[in-house]
């Protein structure tokens, strides 16, 4: 499996200039604002296996962020969120953003919050417009966050809950206000299973044991909430792997199909091909 980049990682490899304003940090919980980032970042940042919980509000300006295989435009006044596990890319950034970002490990998510809130959270979309009034509000929450968390001595429980409300209050602005249902819950679990299994499980059944349930009903709840087929997904995220290896490896592309248990190269070139709009060669040379 591929190792999650975290965040000094993420500094080291994709940031240019002095990044000790950024590298001191050692919280599990960190927070930024997009004026200490936004100029410094080499763009375009390739797909890499994000090993945190990112959370941006964007106050001014705008940044194109890819989420698993969709690429979000997102612009000013709006909130992005990618949960660990994803496999992720910047395609764009505005030098002159301004904002916050919020870096969150996984155990700090399950310790904060309560495994429906997680679930919650997991089904928000990842781009949230936002009018200009609630963008004021969540601005004084991330403002104080900020301010908190660098203190010379943080009290941590105060960022815990401002944390807590302020992704409650992003909760409550989405779509995602209201408790999941049974489909949305399990569509939700299958789509995080895949993300952490599907290199070495790619049969239908191993997910449904892991859920309890029939393949025909989890189709249902996956194509319910997802627009697209159990099998589909899997594909899609083993895709996203692919993309992963051809920028992280020099293995060669049979190398990567072989390892990805696609039955032959041709076969492994075309899905990527139209997953990705191009060729697994004509993409690795893009991105070196």
């Amino acid at each position: 499996m591929e190792k999650p980049v975290n965040a000094d990682e993420f500094v080291a490899r994709f940031m240019v200039g002095n990044m000790d304003h950024l590298r001191y940090q050692h919280a599990a919980v960190k927070v930024f604002r997009l004026s200490e980032i936004a100029p410094y970042i080499k763009i375009p940042v390739p797909p890499i296996l994000f090993g945190y919980n990112l959370l941006v509000h964007i106050t001014e300006g705008s940044f194109a962020h890819q989420v698993g295989s969709k690429v979000y435009t997102v612009k000013a006044p709006a909130i992005l969120i990618s949960t660990y596990g994803n496999i992720a890319a910047i395609k764009s950034v505005d030098i002159s953003a301004k904002g916050h970002c919020v870096l969150i490990n996984d155990s700090a998510m399950t310790s904060i919050f309560r495994e429906q809130e997680i679930l919650n959270i997991f089904t928000i979309s990842p781009l949230l417009n936002l009018t200009v009034e609630t963008s004021l509000g969540l601005h004084q929450l991330f403002k104080l966050l900020y301010e908190e968390s660098h203190t010379p001595d943080p009290y941590k429980e105060l960022a815990e809950s401002l944390l807590k409300s302020l992704l409650l209050k992003i909760i409550k602005l989405s779509a995602s206000n209201h408790s999941l249902s049974r489909t949305q819950e399990i569509a939700t679990l299958f789509k995080q299973l895949v993300h952490k299994h599907c290199r070495k499980q790619k049969h239908i059944g191993f997910y449904t044991d892991k859920l309890a349930i029939s393949a025909n009903y989890l189709n249902r709840c996956v194509s319910a909430v997802y627009n697209k087929s159990s099998k589909q997904l899997i594909l899609e995220v083993l895709v996203m792997h692919a993309q992963l290896m051809l920028f992280e490896s020099s293995k060669s592309v049979s190398d990567i199909c072989y390892e990805l248990d696609f039955p032959d190269p041709s076969y492994f070139s075309r899905v990527f091909k139209k997953l990705v709009g191009m060729s697994p060669t004509d993409y690795r040379h893009s991105i070196k």
